[in-house]
């Protein structure tokens, strides 16, 4: 197939959602599809061997977003020129994913759009009213979302059926490259971009409720990876609960650094409320590390309670659930070798599979509608 992605952001922007673009692109062409990138972002025109159109023109702060007309335009003229088999919409909050929607919806291209993000709050409401005035959720030939949380919030917004698409992972890309030193504190790790709606100073704020719990040659050290607008108030934070001596802040790292954070921690914690599926999270379970994370969201998905790790409903239990596995080292161990045959299932063979099949629903629909209209018009 050749296959469209789009999107407004892109990398070099830095995120789980460009990241995972990414990855998507990569696995297509390895499979022997061609596959291009249609983005707003910035940056080469072309990505590990892949093209990527970059639409010039203004972009509204803050967001980085298009939304000039002739942009659209600009767009359009990609879309009818490139003779794509489907165009692979990412996330309804990009104006360039619903306006390629549309576009394909118009010129009867098949279409997908994949909901990445959590839609409750302000945005979700947004898109829920938006619908009501443009019907953007009838555009796209399949609607998915990448866990089972996000397609129910799409499915009361849309009205339709929506397809659960997950994200992907590399198992081998988070083999452990080493071992704890045995006489080496433990490590408690989050990875996570430092934005208030991820809720990193409940990281901060984990650390004395733990160590109350603990003695002191038992206590652990915390350390976060990521960087954003949160990252001082952390720090602040930390050093207000007198915990600064034993938080690590690394900023944002590149994913063969985080996989030597991973492989030195035995637990992976994820204090985000919503959160639509956690790549993160995913991929310390590859790494062999149990989590604890909140149980609202999509990161039920990925950990079954008691097997994987934790899900805990309150902060009282998230720091319960963290210093359960830190004094019981069996079961540490017995969660870890569950942790990447739980993962297995979010490889990129069984998950490109499913692309594929999602991708050739969208053809048969779009080709049946598009039947349909010719015989109502003869």
């Amino acid at each position: 197939m050749k296959v469209a992605l789009v999107c407004d952001w892109y990398a070099p922007r830095i995120g789980g959602l460009e990241m995972q673009m990414r990855d998507l692109a990569r696995e297509l062409k390895a499979h022997g599809h061609e596959v291009e990138v249609i983005t707003s972002t910035r940056g080469e025109p072309e990505i590990d061997g892949i093209r990527v159109h970059r639409l010039d023109g203004p972009l509204l702060p803050l967001y980085r977003v298009i939304y000039r007309a002739r942009s659209i335009s600009a767009l359009e003229r990609l879309l009818l020129d490139g003779n794509y088999d489907v165009v692979h919409c990412h996330t309804a909050f990009s104006p360039l994913s619903q306006a390629a929607a549309y576009l394909a919806h118009k010129h009867r291209i098949p279409s997908v759009l994949t909901e990445h993000s959590v839609l409750a709050g302000a945005g979700g409401r947004l898109l829920a009213v938006a619908n009501r005035f443009y019907p953007w959720t009838h555009w796209p030939n399949v609607i998915t979302a990448v866990s089972s949380y996000v397609a129910g919030e799409m499915e009361r917004v849309s009205g339709r059926d929506v397809v659960v698409l997950p994200n992907g992972v590399k198992l081998d890309e988070w083999d452990a490259a080493a071992e704890p030193e045995p006489n080496a504190p433990l490590r408690i790790t989050s990875v996570m971009r430092l934005y208030k709606r991820k809720r990193p100073i409940e990281v901060v704020r984990a650390m004395p409720r733990v160590y109350a719990k603990l003695p002191a040659s038992l206590r652990p050290i915390f350390t976060l990876v990521g960087d954003g607008s949160e990252r001082k108030k952390v720090e602040r934070e930390a050093e207000r609960l007198g915990v600064r001596q034993h938080l690590e802040v690394l900023g944002w790292q590149p994913r063969s650094e985080v996989k030597k954070v991973l492989a030195r921690s035995s637990v992976f914690i994820l204090p985000t409320c919503k959160e639509a599926l956690s790549i993160a999270t995913l991929e310390a379970l590859c790494a062999g590390v149990p989590a604890v994370a909140m149980s609202h969201g999509g990161v039920g998905d990925i950990i079954q309670h008691g097997r994987e790790g934790f899900l805990a409903a309150n902060e009282e239990e998230f720091a319960d659930y963290i210093v359960q596995l830190v004094t019981d080292a069996p079961m540490r161990a017995r969660m870890a070798a569950a942790t990447r045959k739980s993962a297995a299932r979010f490889a990129w063979d069984p998950v490109l599979a499913q692309h594929l099949e999602v991708y050739r629903l969208a053809q048969d629909r779009c080709h049946r509608n598009a039947a349909e209209k010719s015989s109502v018009a003869a």
